[in-house]
This record gives C-alpha cells, sequence and structure tokens, in this order.
C-alpha cells in the first residue's frame, strides 16, 4: 500500500498542476541544480510529468536503465531524452529505447492497483470529462516506454562537499520528465570535449534542437579516428559525411588555425564536382541548423579538381570545373606499386608478384641488349625474363594480356604532355587545400581502385618521408637537421579522406585474404591514426565491406536498413531495441554510434551547401 499512495502522491501533483495551468496560474520554477563539483547552475524552468516510473520483474528498474508509464496524452518517441530525479539532488538522464502497450490482462497487481487507483483518483478531481479522457489511454492498458540510462549527474549529501558519482536505480513512482538541452548536452559529456567539433543536431519530440558536438580526438585519434556511414540508398549518408568534413574544416583550419588538408574521391557522375560554387535554393531549415551549430554558411574554399584523362589529353569527366587538373600514368610514375593495379597478384595460377617485384627491385629494366625499358609500351613488348621470375610461360602470356588491356586506358600513357601525377600532386597539399579527384567516369573497377591506391601509398610515403634525408656529413647534420624539422613542420597534420562506395575498393574479403588496393587501405587506415590520416567512408551495407575497416572505424552512422543487414556481424555493437528502430527511420535520419556514448542517438544535420548537379 505504500507503494499505491507514493504513486497516489506524485499523481496528486501532476493533476494539481494542471488544474493550476488552466486557471491561469503560474507554474513555480524549479530551483537551480547543480550537475557537478564546480556546482553549475542548469537553470531549468518547472518541466511538465510525462509519467511515472514502474518496476516488475518483466519491465526491471536497475543502474542501466528502467521503464516508465506513460501519462495521458503525452506523445514521445525512441531516442527521445527524458529525466527522472535520484537521490541528494541529482538527475538520472536517459534516452527512450523503445515503447510497449500493455493489455489489462497481462497486468501484475502493481499495474492493476495503478491502474485502479488512476480511475478513482481522475474520478474525484477531474470530472466526467477527463474521466473519460483518461479512460480512452488507460482501461484497456498503458503504454510503457523503455530508458537506457545516458548519465548521471551526480549528488551529495552534504552540500559543503562535493557531488559523489551516482549509479543507483531510480526507484517506483518517481515523475519522469522530458531532459532540457542543457541536460541533454551534459549527459553526452560534451561540456569536457576538447577542440569540439559540430556534428548534428537532436530534435527531441517536444520541439528542442540541440547542438551535437564531437571531440577532434574521436576523430583524428587518440581516443578513436576513422568515419563510416551505412544504409540504403537515398538515406543521405553521404550527404552527412560532406556536412561533418565541412565542419571540420571551417572549424579547425578557419577558427583554430590547425593544419587540415581535404581530399574527396567523386564516385558518382558530377556529384562531387561543384562543391566550391554556392547553391541559389537554401532553405530557411538549413539557415537555421547553420545557426545553431555556429558554422558559416559557405562552401569549401579552395577546391582543385582532378580529372582523369581522356583522350586526345581531354579530361575525362561528367563536368569540366574551371580549376582543374588532369591527371594520368606513366609507368616511371607508378613502377613500384603495380601490385596495386594487378588485383590478382594472390592467384596462384599465374603467380604474377614474381614478374611485379622483379620489375621494381629491378628498375630500371633492360633487354638483352642493354635498352632501358621506361613506357608501357616498351614493357608490353618485353618479353625476356629470367627463368625464376617466370617459371611458366602461361604467366608470361597472362601478364601481357593484363597489360594490353590497362594500355587500352586512356590514363596510362608513355608521356605525359598536359596531364601531371597525382601522386607528386598529393605529396605537395598543404593545409586549407581541397582536392576533389574524380573517378566516376573510368569505367574499369580495377582502375577506379588503382587510383584510390596509388593515392593512399602517396600519402603514406608523405608521412614515411625521411626529414633528415638531407644531411650528407657529420659537420652538416646541425644545419640539415634543422631545415629538416622545417620540412616536416610544413607537413599538414590532419589529412581528411573521404570514399564514398568504399566496398569497390576493400570488398568482403574471401578466405582471409585481401587484394593489394585493399591492403593499402587498411595499411592507411591502422597508420593514420597515431599521424592524422582519416578515412571518411561510406557504403550501403556494412556486410559487404572487409570487416577490418569496421574494427579500425571508431565512428559509425547508420541510416535505414533491413532487419537482414541488422543481423550481420558488423552491427553486433547495437543492441536489438536500437536495430528494431533504424528499420524505421525516415529518410534524413541518422543513428550516431560512438564508443563515448552509452547508447546510440539520432541526428539531423543540415543540406550541404554547395552546388549539386
Amino acid at each position: 500500500m505504500f507503494l499505491i499512495k507514493l504513486i497516489n502522491y506524485f499523481y496528486d501533483i501532476l493533476l494539481m498542476d494542471n488544474n493550476e495551468e488552466n486557471q491561469g496560474q503560474t507554474q513555480p520554477q524549479q530551483e537551480p541544480i547543480n550537475y557537478n563539483a564546480e556546482n553549475t547552475s542548469m537553470n531549468l524552468s518547472s518541466p511538465k510529468e510525462i509519467g511515472t516510473t514502474i518496476a516488475s520483474e518483466r519491465f526491471p528498474n536497475n543502474m542501466d536503465g528502467f521503464w516508465f508509464a506513460i501519462g495521458p496524452n503525452v506523445i514521445i518517441n525512441s531516442f527521445d531524452f527524458v529525466t527522472v530525479d535520484n537521490l541528494y539532488n541529482s538527475k538520472t538522464i536517459g534516452i527512450v529505447k523503445e515503447l510497449q502497450a500493455v493489455a489489462e490482462n497481462d497486468y501484475t497487481v502493481y499495474f492493476s492497483d495503478y491502474q485502479k487507483d488512476l480511475r478513482e483518483q481522475e474520478h474525484l478531481k477531474e470530472g466526467e470529462k477527463q474521466q473519460q479522457q483518461l479512460s480512452n489511454n488507460t482501461s484497456k492498458g498503458l503504454i510503457l516506454a523503455k530508458v537506457g540510462t545516458i548519465a548521471n549527474t551526480g549528488g551529495s549529501m552534504d552540500p559543503n562537499k562535493e557531488s559523489i558519482s551516482i549509479n543507483f536505480p531510480v526507484g517506483i513512482g518517481k515523475s519522469v520528465r522530458f531532459a532540457t538541452e542543457k541536460e541533454i548536452i551534459f549527459a553526452l559529456g560534451i561540456p569536457e570535449m576538447v577542440d569540439p567539433i559540430p556534428a548534428g543536431i537532436i530534435e527531441t519530440t517536444n520541439g528542442l534542437q540541440v547542438p551535437i558536438s564531437l571531440a577532434l580526438t574521436y576523430l583524428t585519434g587518440p581516443d578513436t579516428a576513422h568515419v563510416n556511414a551505412s544504409g540504403i540508398s537515398g538515406n543521405r549518408k553521404s550527404t552527412y559525411i560532406l556536412f561533418l568534413l565541412q565542419s571540420a574544416y571551417q572549424t579547425l583550419f578557419e577558427k583554430m588555425k590547425g593544419n587540415i588538408a581535404l581530399i574527396i574521391f567523386n564516385t558518382k557522375e558530377q556529384e562531387l564536382l561543384q562543391i566550391d560554387k554556392k547553391p541559389t535554393d537554401i532553405k530557411e531549415r538549413t539557415e537555421r541548423m547553420f545557426d545553431i551549430l555556429d558554422l558559416e554558411l559557405e562552401p569549401f574554399e579552395n577546391v582543385t579538381y582532378f580529372l582523369p584523362r581522356g583522350k586526345d589529353g581531354k579530361p575525362n569527366s561528367m563536368h569540366i570545373p574551371n580549376n582543374f587538373k588532369t591527371y594520368s600514368y606513366e609507368l616511371q610514375d607508378v613502377y613500384d606499386r603495380l601490385e596495386l593495379l594487378f588485383h590478382e597478384t594472390h592467384d596462384t595460377r599465374f603467380n604474377l608478384s614474381s614478374i611485379i617485384d622483379y620489375i621494381y627491385e629491378s628498375w630500371p629494366l633492360r633487354d638483352n641488349s642493354g635498352k632501358e625499358i621506361r613506357t608501357w609500351t616498351e614493357l608490353s613488348e618485353l618479353k625476356e625474363y629470367p627463368e625464376s621470375i617466370v617459371s611458366h610461360k602461361s604467366s608470361l602470356l597472362h601478364f601481357l594480356s593484363r597489360l594490353q588491356r590497362i594500355r587500352k586506358s586512356p590514363m596510362f600513357i608513355d608521356k605525359k604532355i598536359t596531364s601531371t601525377y597525382l601522386g607528386e600532386q598529393i605529396k605537395k597539399i598543404k593545409s586549407g587545400q581541397v582536392f576533389v579527384i574524380d573517378v566516376a567516369t573510368i569505367s574499369s573497377v580495377e582502375e577506379q581502385a588503382f587510383v584510390v591506391g596509388d593515392v593512399m601509398k602517396s600519402i603514406d610515403e608523405m608521412y614515411s618521408s625521411n626529414p633528415f634525408a638531407d644531411s650528407s656529413d657529420d659537420n652538416t647534420n646541425n644545419s640539415n637537421a634543422l631545415d629538416g624539422n622545417l620540412k616536416n613542420k610544413d607537413k599538414t597534420s590532419h589529412i581528411f579522406v573521404f570514399v564514398d562506395e568504399i566496398n569497390r575498393y576493400i570488398p568482403q574479403s574471401s578466405f582471409g585474404k585481401i587484394n593489394a588496393v585493399s591492403e593499402q587501405i587498411m595499411r592507411t587506415v591502422i597508420a593514420g591514426r597515431s599521424r592524422g590520416t582519416i578515412l571518411f567512408s561510406a557504403q550501403q551495407f556494412k556486410s559487404a565491406t572487409d570487416y577490418k575497416l569496421q574494427e579500425n572505424t571508431g565512428l559509425h552512422i547508420t541510416g535505414k536498413l533491413g532487419i537482414s543487414e541488422l543481423s550481420k556481424e558488423p552491427y553486433s555493437m547495437l543492441d536489438e531495441s536500437t536495430k528494431n528502430n533504424i528499420v524505421r527511420l525516415n529518410k534524413g535520419e541518422l543513428i550516431m554510434i560512438h564508443p563515448a556514448f552509452r547508447h546510440p542517438i539520432k541526428i539531423g544535420f543540415p543540406k550541404a551547401t554547395f552546388k549539386s548537379p
């Protein structure tokens, strides 16, 4: 009976508040609450109760979460944030995981008594009209909400002492309300983040729009690194990645005066070939969101477009922007990375790796007459290899046939005239620059993958170069070392690389083996965490990519997916409630999953502020 009286008490308070509101009286203001040792006031106004906590064997109430019965005429959704008072003036803040309607015949004794008492109180205090409203919501059952605990504010038995950590169940019969903006920000740990990067907006059912940030170390290490987005086509996952890149660029380069450069691969027609142009149809919602996030409503700046060489030396692209360069490959540019061009090096039938290794180790090649082999044409005509390298004639014939097919592409030429080698440009990238590399019109996925792998290898070489390479003797070591350090400091501290449709270039491995391009991407990903080379990637299904990529990614963004895809191994970090919610997502709604947050959160974001085709 004590439990019933306690519920009655909270219910009486709710009815009194509603009566006062109907009579036009001003509701009393809640005293400011202290959330940490520094006694920072949250300045909350009196919130409205939306439900009452419950507990039973079927609906547990513990340190990790709780259930509450939703009040009459209250609308709440999954991923909403709620707050409950806990011990010693502390607050427990959680996120709604799922909603259930409980039928009357499923009630425990507690639910039956709770419902009966609600009816009696309604009849005594509200009259026939209010009784009918409550009956519509409770006569056939209750709507229950499951909440996962995000954070506890801490409390103290002595107001003169520092607050203590509170990890205690919220109890039964406690009033539940929507969390305030400051409570949400506190629960996600945003005030403690160093060099925060705006990452989206939480939009709650009660109308709040809360800006969300991520610490720089969550994107670039050492805490976590790399970003991957998944979701069915049309769910704006790639658009979010571009927004996050734009946010990071503005925050690091323009506001913090940091050292950052971007490399973006255009994989879909002309989608990203006008990112330096501002659109003329920016909507009011986009402007409002950029204002909330404290970002400038501007496109990318200092952009250089790299377009693949086509026939007659002209760029092969769906759109020709103003500031562009054409790229191509001579043999001497890439003789040391031919394994990226021949994906079948693991194929034991032909053993191409021995030929590829021989070309690299013997460069420059010479035929039996002593003539140097430096062009694709000369290499395709060379048939004189040591027997230890080409043990079977079929291996050489297969290598030459593959080489002839590659040479049909206008990107692989004997002599560059108007084009440039992309690897050299990558090694010269400077802070503030944005490189967009177009691979969309390259017909062969094998050649696209080579371009991506070559860029990744060039980045690795840029960072692995010896800063003291100019030193020649002991007498000049000091001065040259100083010059080397200066050159090393000029290297870009952070390079963010965005590859859409990443499953093309690092597909799911077969029997644990991955091809040369996949191996190069993973090598860059693993090393990038310590040096600031960060991969932003996207694909429809995580299961289509190699699992090692997902294992080494810290921030996961997920749009709408089917339950069959969500049941696969790459999504094992998600609980069943979150998976069920992902299936119901609308267009533009994304779930952010990061170890810093105890539960996944739903975010919105503004549309990119550059011109789209």
